[in-house]
């Protein structure tokens, strides 16, 4: 029963983020000022490769992504997801902030 609740919050969290928009986009409280959209890699596009990457980001209080660690995902895929989301900027606030970020290759 817990993993069953397990996937399907997973699902849930997955079909959400691949319908958000970059505004709705957030960590913590803050939300996602400046969004890069992450690109499928040339090598993944040919070998048809799609699917999840889950990041763990840290956010500085200026907003700038200061850490990105994967926690799961195709390593073609984790490189394309952790390049863009560095360049992501947050809202500012008065502490840094951590979480995860699920997205969706398809």
């Amino acid at each position: 029963m817990k993993t069953a609740l397990k996937l399907l919050v997973f699902s849930v969290a997955l079909l959400s983020i691949h319908t958000l928009a970059s505004d709705d986009i957030q960590v913590g409280s803050r939300h996602v000022r400046h969004y890069v959209r992450p690109t499928i890699p040339e090598m993944a596009r040919t070998m048809r490769l799609r699917g999840t990457v889950k990041l763990e980001i840290e956010v500085a209080p200026n907003g700038n992504v200061t850490a990105v660690k994967p926690l799961g995902g195709h390593p073609l895929l984790l490189d394309s997801a952790s390049q863009a989301v560095r360049k992501w900027q947050f809202e500012p606030s008065s502490q840094a902030t951590t979480g995860p970020v699920i997205i969706d290759f398809q």
